[in-house]
Protein backbone atom coordinates (compact mmCIF):
# COMPACT_ATOMS: atom_id res chain seq x y z
CA UNK A 1 0.00 0.00 0.00
CA UNK A 2 1.41 3.27 -1.09
CA UNK A 3 1.48 6.18 1.47
CA UNK A 4 0.01 9.68 0.67
CA UNK A 5 2.59 12.14 1.99
CA UNK A 6 0.97 14.86 3.53
CA UNK A 7 1.30 18.72 2.09
CA UNK A 8 4.12 19.37 4.68
CA UNK A 9 6.09 16.49 4.29
CA UNK A 10 6.00 17.69 0.68
CA UNK A 11 7.04 20.84 1.29
CA UNK A 12 9.83 19.89 3.80
CA UNK A 13 11.30 16.91 1.09
CA UNK A 14 11.28 20.09 -1.90
CA UNK A 15 12.99 22.26 0.94
CA UNK A 16 15.67 20.05 1.14
CA UNK A 17 15.77 18.94 -2.17
CA UNK A 18 16.71 22.68 -2.66
CA UNK A 19 18.88 23.25 -0.51
CA UNK A 20 20.96 19.92 -1.72
CA UNK A 21 21.01 21.39 -5.48
CA UNK A 22 22.31 24.94 -4.08
CA UNK A 23 25.13 23.30 -2.15
CA UNK A 24 26.08 20.92 -5.26
CA UNK A 25 26.14 24.28 -7.22
CA UNK A 26 28.34 25.84 -5.08
CA UNK A 27 30.62 23.48 -5.17
CA UNK A 28 30.56 23.04 -8.87
CA UNK A 29 31.35 26.70 -9.15
CA UNK A 30 34.34 26.31 -6.79
CA UNK A 31 35.66 23.67 -8.58
CA UNK A 32 35.25 25.64 -11.89
CA UNK A 33 37.34 28.80 -9.89
CA UNK A 34 39.86 25.37 -8.72
CA UNK A 35 40.36 24.10 -11.74
CA UNK A 36 41.99 27.69 -12.92
CA UNK A 37 43.16 29.46 -10.51
CA UNK A 38 44.28 25.96 -8.38
CA UNK A 39 43.75 24.93 -4.83
CA UNK A 40 42.78 27.43 -2.11
CA UNK A 41 45.87 28.22 0.39
CA UNK A 42 44.95 28.38 4.50
CA UNK A 43 44.86 32.17 4.58
CA UNK A 44 41.22 32.14 2.20
CA UNK A 45 39.69 29.05 3.44
CA UNK A 46 37.65 28.90 6.87
CA UNK A 47 40.06 28.24 9.56
CA UNK A 48 41.22 31.99 8.90
CA UNK A 49 38.37 32.97 8.26
CA UNK A 50 37.39 32.07 12.25
CA UNK A 51 40.33 33.40 13.70
CA UNK A 52 40.15 36.61 12.39
CA UNK A 53 35.92 36.57 13.80
CA UNK A 54 37.48 35.78 17.27
CA UNK A 55 40.19 38.36 17.04
CA UNK A 56 37.48 41.27 16.80
CA UNK A 57 35.06 39.42 19.02
CA UNK A 58 38.36 39.30 21.83
CA UNK A 59 39.07 43.17 20.87
CA UNK A 60 35.36 44.30 20.95
CA UNK A 61 35.15 42.79 24.34
CA UNK A 62 38.12 42.60 25.81
CA UNK A 63 39.67 46.61 24.89
CA UNK A 64 37.20 48.53 23.18
CA UNK A 65 33.60 48.59 25.28
CA UNK A 66 35.46 48.55 28.27
CA UNK A 67 37.23 52.03 27.03
CA UNK A 68 34.41 53.23 25.97
CA UNK A 69 31.98 52.38 29.19
CA UNK A 70 33.18 50.78 32.02
CA UNK A 71 35.85 53.58 33.08
CA UNK A 72 32.14 55.53 33.57
CA UNK A 73 29.81 52.45 34.79
CA UNK A 74 30.62 49.99 36.85
CA UNK A 75 27.63 48.24 35.66
CA UNK A 76 28.01 44.46 36.03
CA UNK A 77 25.34 43.31 33.08
CA UNK A 78 28.23 44.90 31.20
CA UNK A 79 31.20 43.74 32.81
CA UNK A 80 29.54 39.90 32.28
CA UNK A 81 28.65 41.26 28.27
CA UNK A 82 32.96 42.12 28.29
CA UNK A 83 33.91 39.15 29.97
CA UNK A 84 31.67 36.86 27.26
CA UNK A 85 32.63 38.64 24.44
CA UNK A 86 36.33 38.01 25.53
CA UNK A 87 36.03 34.57 25.95
CA UNK A 88 34.26 33.64 22.85
CA UNK A 89 36.97 35.48 21.07
CA UNK A 90 39.63 33.45 22.69
CA UNK A 91 37.69 30.29 21.73
CA UNK A 92 36.99 31.34 18.42
CA UNK A 93 40.66 31.69 17.89
CA UNK A 94 41.78 28.89 19.22
CA UNK A 95 39.21 27.11 17.13
CA UNK A 96 40.17 28.83 13.97
CA UNK A 97 43.91 27.79 14.64
CA UNK A 98 42.72 23.93 14.82
CA UNK A 99 41.15 24.41 11.51
CA UNK A 100 43.74 26.58 10.01
CA UNK A 101 46.20 23.43 10.97
CA UNK A 102 43.87 20.77 9.99
CA UNK A 103 43.37 22.43 6.83
CA UNK A 104 47.04 22.38 6.33
CA UNK A 105 47.43 19.19 6.72
CA UNK A 106 44.97 18.11 3.95
CA UNK A 107 46.57 17.75 0.69
CA UNK A 108 44.35 19.75 -1.82
CA UNK A 109 44.22 18.25 -5.09
CA UNK A 110 44.33 19.77 -8.13
CA UNK A 111 40.55 19.59 -10.21
CA UNK A 112 41.36 17.18 -13.08
CA UNK A 113 40.46 17.47 -16.37
CA UNK A 114 37.79 15.00 -16.12
CA UNK A 115 35.66 17.26 -13.51
CA UNK A 116 35.97 19.85 -15.43
CA UNK A 117 33.93 18.37 -18.39
CA UNK A 118 31.77 17.20 -17.15
CA UNK A 119 30.58 20.60 -14.97
CA UNK A 120 30.78 21.84 -18.30
CA UNK A 121 28.24 19.30 -19.76
CA UNK A 122 26.32 19.54 -16.90
CA UNK A 123 26.22 23.70 -17.82
CA UNK A 124 25.49 22.70 -21.57
CA UNK A 125 22.26 21.12 -20.79
CA UNK A 126 21.07 23.92 -18.80
CA UNK A 127 21.74 25.78 -21.49
CA UNK A 128 19.73 23.91 -23.76
CA UNK A 129 16.47 23.94 -21.26
CA UNK A 130 17.45 27.84 -20.63
CA UNK A 131 16.95 27.79 -24.96
CA UNK A 132 13.88 26.51 -24.92
CA UNK A 133 12.27 28.16 -22.53
CA UNK A 134 13.21 31.57 -24.21
CA UNK A 135 12.71 30.75 -27.49
CA UNK A 136 9.06 29.41 -26.57
CA UNK A 137 8.43 32.92 -24.22
CA UNK A 138 9.88 35.30 -27.34
CA UNK A 139 8.15 32.97 -30.25
CA UNK A 140 4.79 32.28 -29.67
CA UNK A 141 4.24 30.70 -32.78
CA UNK A 142 6.80 28.08 -32.35
CA UNK A 143 4.76 25.82 -29.47
CA UNK A 144 1.77 25.08 -32.65
CA UNK A 145 4.57 24.61 -35.25
CA UNK A 146 7.15 22.71 -34.08
CA UNK A 147 7.92 20.41 -31.41
CA UNK A 148 10.84 22.26 -30.42
CA UNK A 149 11.63 19.13 -27.78
CA UNK A 150 12.18 16.60 -31.09
CA UNK A 151 13.81 19.33 -32.81
CA UNK A 152 17.51 18.42 -33.81
CA UNK A 153 19.72 21.12 -31.84
CA UNK A 154 23.64 22.03 -31.77
CA UNK A 155 24.82 24.12 -29.01
CA UNK A 156 27.96 25.95 -30.28
CA UNK A 157 30.40 27.90 -28.22
CA UNK A 158 33.51 29.97 -27.84
CA UNK A 159 35.72 31.96 -25.51
CA UNK A 160 34.73 35.31 -24.92
CA UNK A 161 36.60 38.19 -23.19
CA UNK A 162 33.71 40.59 -22.20
CA UNK A 163 31.23 39.39 -19.16
CA UNK A 164 28.90 41.34 -17.50
CA UNK A 165 30.50 40.46 -13.95
CA UNK A 166 34.00 42.56 -14.16
CA UNK A 167 35.29 40.29 -11.24
CA UNK A 168 35.21 37.39 -13.45
CA UNK A 169 37.08 37.43 -16.17
CA UNK A 170 37.89 35.04 -18.81
CA UNK A 171 40.42 32.38 -17.34
CA UNK A 172 42.19 29.88 -19.86
CA UNK A 173 44.04 26.50 -19.18
CA UNK A 174 45.16 23.61 -20.82
CA UNK A 175 44.03 20.21 -20.62
CA UNK A 176 46.56 17.27 -20.64
CA UNK A 177 44.70 16.53 -24.11
CA UNK A 178 46.49 19.65 -25.59
CA UNK A 179 42.87 21.30 -25.80
CA UNK A 180 42.00 24.65 -24.56
CA UNK A 181 39.39 24.68 -21.93
CA UNK A 182 37.96 28.77 -20.47
CA UNK A 183 35.83 29.59 -18.10
CA UNK A 184 33.48 32.37 -19.95
CA UNK A 185 32.19 32.00 -23.51
CA UNK A 186 29.68 32.53 -26.33
CA UNK A 187 27.15 30.69 -26.69
CA UNK A 188 24.89 29.54 -29.90
CA UNK A 189 21.97 27.04 -29.65
CA UNK A 190 20.46 25.98 -33.36
CA UNK A 191 17.34 24.10 -33.50
CA UNK A 192 16.80 22.55 -37.00
CA UNK A 193 12.84 23.11 -37.54
CA UNK A 194 11.45 22.03 -41.02
CA UNK A 195 11.40 25.18 -42.68
CA UNK A 196 12.93 27.87 -39.70
CA UNK A 197 16.72 27.60 -38.20
CA UNK A 198 15.62 28.94 -34.36
CA UNK A 199 18.30 30.48 -32.81
CA UNK A 200 19.23 31.35 -28.77
CA UNK A 201 22.48 33.30 -28.01
CA UNK A 202 23.83 34.79 -25.32
CA UNK A 203 26.96 35.01 -23.06
CA UNK A 204 28.12 32.43 -20.11
CA UNK A 205 30.27 32.41 -17.09
CA UNK A 206 30.80 29.09 -15.59
CA UNK A 207 32.40 30.63 -12.84
CA UNK A 208 29.02 31.85 -11.28
CA UNK A 209 26.72 29.73 -13.71
CA UNK A 210 24.75 32.88 -15.00
CA UNK A 211 23.87 33.33 -18.53
CA UNK A 212 23.53 36.96 -19.66
CA UNK A 213 22.42 39.10 -22.95
CA UNK A 214 20.00 36.39 -24.37
CA UNK A 215 18.53 36.65 -27.77
CA UNK A 216 16.52 34.70 -30.22
CA UNK A 217 15.96 34.58 -33.47
CA UNK A 218 13.84 32.70 -36.10
CA UNK A 219 15.62 32.43 -39.79
CA UNK A 220 13.63 30.81 -42.63
CA UNK A 221 16.43 28.86 -44.45
CA UNK A 222 15.51 30.42 -48.09
CA UNK A 223 16.83 33.55 -46.17
CA UNK A 224 20.22 32.22 -45.67
CA UNK A 225 22.83 33.19 -47.99
CA UNK A 226 25.62 30.95 -46.43
CA UNK A 227 27.11 29.68 -43.21
CA UNK A 228 30.83 29.36 -42.78
CA UNK A 229 34.00 29.83 -40.72
CA UNK A 230 36.37 33.25 -41.34
CA UNK A 231 39.02 34.51 -39.87
CA UNK A 232 38.96 37.77 -38.72
CA UNK A 233 40.84 40.86 -36.68
CA UNK A 234 38.19 42.19 -34.36
CA UNK A 235 38.73 45.71 -32.85
CA UNK A 236 37.07 45.57 -29.73
CA UNK A 237 36.79 47.26 -26.03
CA UNK A 238 37.37 44.89 -23.03
CA UNK A 239 36.25 45.49 -19.45
CA UNK A 240 38.85 47.94 -18.61
CA UNK A 241 37.30 50.14 -21.73
CA UNK A 242 41.01 49.09 -22.89
CA UNK A 243 40.76 48.85 -27.28
CA UNK A 244 42.05 45.59 -27.64
CA UNK A 245 42.45 43.76 -31.24
CA UNK A 246 42.02 40.11 -31.68
CA UNK A 247 42.72 37.39 -34.26
CA UNK A 248 39.69 35.28 -34.01
CA UNK A 249 38.09 32.61 -36.56
CA UNK A 250 34.43 33.20 -35.85
CA UNK A 251 31.23 30.99 -37.11
CA UNK A 252 29.14 33.09 -39.86
CA UNK A 253 25.37 32.62 -40.49
CA UNK A 254 24.13 35.64 -43.04
CA UNK A 255 21.40 36.32 -44.01
CA UNK A 256 21.49 39.59 -45.95
CA UNK A 257 23.71 42.75 -46.47
CA UNK A 258 22.67 44.42 -43.19
CA UNK A 259 24.61 43.93 -40.25
CA UNK A 260 21.43 42.90 -38.30
CA UNK A 261 21.24 40.04 -41.01
CA UNK A 262 24.13 38.20 -39.56
CA UNK A 263 25.06 36.46 -36.55
CA UNK A 264 28.49 35.82 -35.83
CA UNK A 265 30.13 33.90 -32.92
CA UNK A 266 34.22 33.15 -31.68
CA UNK A 267 34.92 29.71 -32.02
CA UNK A 268 38.78 29.92 -32.19
CA UNK A 269 41.21 32.57 -30.46
CA UNK A 270 44.23 32.47 -32.14
CA UNK A 271 46.25 34.55 -29.83
CA UNK A 272 45.72 32.40 -27.22
CA UNK A 273 46.02 29.68 -28.99
CA UNK A 274 49.77 30.66 -30.42
CA UNK A 275 50.65 31.57 -27.04
CA UNK A 276 49.67 28.53 -25.25
CA UNK A 277 50.55 26.56 -27.73
CA UNK A 278 46.85 24.52 -27.30
CA UNK A 279 44.33 23.82 -29.85
CA UNK A 280 40.19 24.53 -29.64
CA UNK A 281 37.77 21.70 -30.28
CA UNK A 282 35.39 23.49 -32.98
CA UNK A 283 33.64 19.90 -34.15
CA UNK A 284 30.39 21.51 -33.10
CA UNK A 285 30.60 24.85 -35.03
CA UNK A 286 31.71 22.46 -38.19
CA UNK A 287 28.26 20.03 -37.50
CA UNK A 288 26.10 23.10 -37.39
CA UNK A 289 27.23 24.31 -40.71
CA UNK A 290 26.61 20.85 -42.51
CA UNK A 291 23.61 20.96 -41.22
CA UNK A 292 22.46 24.26 -42.19
CA UNK A 293 23.55 23.45 -45.85
CA UNK A 294 21.46 20.75 -45.89
CA UNK A 295 18.71 22.24 -44.58
CA UNK A 296 19.24 24.93 -47.40
CA UNK A 297 19.68 22.73 -50.36
CA UNK A 298 16.52 20.42 -49.58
Amino acid sequence: MEMVKTPEETMHENAVAKEQEQIQELLRRGAVRHYFLGPENIWSQEGFGTVVGGVLTGFLGGILLPKLFLYSNTNAALQYMCWLMTAAGIFLILKGLHGMKKEYRVQQKQVSDQTFDEILAYDLVKLGDISKALLKENIPKLAEEENLEQLEMVLVRGPRDYVHNVNLPLLWKQGEDGFLRYSNFSVMALYFGNENLYIYTSIYNMRNGTSKFQHTYECPYDKIRYTRLEDRVIDTVNQKNKAISGKLQVLVINAGDREEDELVIPVRDYDLMEQMQGDLDICDAETAIQLIINKIKE
